[in-house]
This record gives structure tokens, sequence and C-alpha cells, in this order.
């Protein structure tokens, strides 16, 4: 990731997450969004 960007926002530890539908359905990335 950009580290110019990581310092502008603040970010000390950068992490890039992907939805998880394709793989186990829409029910479990639901239910994770809604947790």
């Amino acid at each position: 990731m950009n580290q110019r960007i990581t310092q502008l926002l603040g970010i000390e530890y950068p992490i890039i997450q992907a939805g998880m539908v394709w793989v186990s359905g829409w029910k479990l990335a639901s239910a994770v969004s809604n947790a």
C-alpha cells in the first residue's frame, strides 16, 4: 500500500479485505456484515 496514503490517514496496519460471497454464499456474507 502507498505509504503516503497510510501516513495521511493515520493507518498503522493497513489491512485489505474482500467479500467472500463468491466462496461461501450470500448467507455467510450477510451474517458477517450484520455482526
